[in-house]
């Protein structure tokens, strides 16, 4: 991602000149009560006609009393620089001002700054006048940040990419509407989109609340909430579609940096799972993958909406080795966690089978993570391996196994994906045993109370329909615990849609 600079000044947003002077009025009239000021007003008109922007009156503790400093601001969000008519017609109001006020503060608030006779007349002037002021636009962001306004450009950066999918080339502070917002433009475009303050991608009204004025202000085409989200999700499908490719069956595949795949196949290039020889993009094998690498390999499969069809590599398993390789690295993904015995073959066995299984092993599990970087923070021999008591080392399986099943069960429940599991995957059924207690201060209610269920999928038909539905539908039923088991059983034939089928 490069991080450029965001052009030190903000994008007053206005759909018409007018428009774009009154919100500059309103940022200053903002700022000068963040710093303090009272009695802070705009569009004042004093005795005589004489107009004035923004107004406003510091007062001073002095002993018992207080001091009032009156200042009188000018705005201009001129689109070329304030040339000397302007400056004279500034001091003439100012001069008016100091005739009642001697005290009062100038300032002038030039959005595209002043041109060369300006600013020589302000460094002659301000020689002897500590009370007169020329400020720019690129003056106006150091103040909202300041003020705690504006996030960071390097983390407005970063979220950005993160939500759009996409590296921006940079960004510009932009203020309408008492808000503050980024403008961020993209690279190989003349495309740009808003986001909030802190980089947070805006709702689609909001968006189109800004339009007019980001039309009227920003140069170039807006991308809209809307419209980037499917752009989103065009980069994403391909991206996925690339790695079922790279996934392979066997043998896995590869794409070259040169050919139809070439923009994908970049985007892959930088990824710490891929490595690049003579202009090919193929998957590291998984034992050289790190903690790292083999987590964000999983996590960036799912940064957007996974159509199910698109996880028609899985039932080629190219993937397998690679779920294998995140449960190997469990201890460096969860702080030291390790899964062994009987234990570790059935994770081996289901993990590969459910993607949010995958997720679950490439994410922190805070429940085990939190305590076990605590003490591991505050270890005196991290050698040792006692970090982790016995009664402290079943708890974290528990809670282990809880999100797996947890995953398992969010696949399984999925109205889309169950097909797929069940058609690709040959996953047919999940069986639930509980043992219930109701335990009272003295003991025991009775008995443990035994209770089983069993969920298994089947495609649903009805013969009364005059036309079946164009995709087959999948549903769940509650099987007794007497019916025989799956694999007991006959099967259809696969019928869930993939691409490429």
């Amino acid at each position: 991602m490069s991080v450029w600079g965001s052009g030190g000044g903000v994008l007053i947003l206005g759909a018409t000149a007018d428009d774009k002077g009154a919100q500059l009025e309103f940022l200053i009239r903002q700022a000068l009560e963040t710093q303090g000021y009272v009695r802070v007003r705009g569009n004042v008109v004093r005795a005589g006609g004489n107009e004035l922007d923004v107004t406003a009156e510091r007062e001073s503790p002095l002993l018992g009393g207080s001091v009032v400093t009156p200042l009188m601001c000018e705005a201009k969000a001129y689109a070329d620089p304030v040339n000397m008519p302007s400056w004279q017609r500034f001091l003439g109001k100012l001069l008016i001002e100091r005739s009642k006020a001697p005290s009062t503060i100038g300032m002038l608030v030039a959005l595209n700054g002043v041109n060369g006779n300006v600013s020589g007349s302000y460094a002659d002037l301000a020689e002897n006048d500590a009370s007169l002021f020329v400020f720019q636009g690129s003056d106006l962001e150091p103040a909202a940040r300041g003020a705690g306004a504006l996030a960071e450009l390097a983390d407005v950066l970063a979220l950005t990419e993160e939500q759009f999918l996409r590296s921006p080339l940079q960004a510009e502070v932009a203020y309408h509407g008492g808000l503050h917002y980024w403008v961020v433009r993209w690279p190989g475009s003349e495309q740009y989109s808003v986001v909030d303050a802190r980089g947070m991608m805006l709702p689609s009204q909001e968006v189109d609340r800004l339009r007019p004025a980001l039309e009227a202000t920003v140069s170039g085409e807006l991308l809209g909430t809307d419209e980037a989200r499917a752009e989103m999700q065009a980069r994403h499908n391909s991206r996925l579609a690339a790695m079922g490719r790279l996934f392979g069956s066997g043998v896995r595949g590869s794409l070259s940096l040169t050919g139809k795949d070439a923009e994908v196949a970049e985007v892959l290039a930088a990824e710490p799972f891929c490595e690049v020889k003579a202009g090919i993009v193929r998957l590291k094998e998984p034992r050289d993958l790190d903690a790292t690498a083999a987590s964000r390999l999983i996590r960036s499969m799912f940064e957007d909406v996974v159509k199910v069809r698109r996880l028609g590599f899985m039932k080629d398993h190219g993937h397998d080795p690679y779920v294998l390789r995140l449960i190997e690295l469990l201890p460096e993904l969860q702080a030291g966690f390790t899964v062994k015995g009987e234990d570790l073959e059935t994770l081996q066995a289901i993990a590969p089978q459910f993607p949010s299984v995958w997720m679950t092993l490439a994410t922190q599990i805070e429940m085990i993570t939190t305590h076990r970087a605590k003490q591991i923070a505050h270890a005196e021999d991290v050698e040792s391996g006692a970090l982790v008591g016995d009664a402290a080392e079943e708890s974290d399986r528990h809670s282990f196994w809880e999100a797996i099943i947890r995953a398992v069960e969010s696949d399984y429940s999925n109205e889309r994906l169950r097909g797929f599991l069940y058609d690709y995957m040959e996953i047919a059924e999940l069986q639930t045993t509980i043992e219930f207690v109701v335990k009272g201060k003295r003991g025991p209610l009775g008995k443990p109370v035994i209770t089983q269920y069993r969920n298994a999928v089947r495609q649903f038909t009805d013969e009364s329909w005059s036309e079946q539905p164009p995709e087959p539908i999948y549903i769940l039923v509650r099987l007794l615990p007497s019916v025989e088991q799956p694999w007991d059983s006959e099967h259809s034939e696969p019928e869930f849609p993939l691409d490429g089928d």
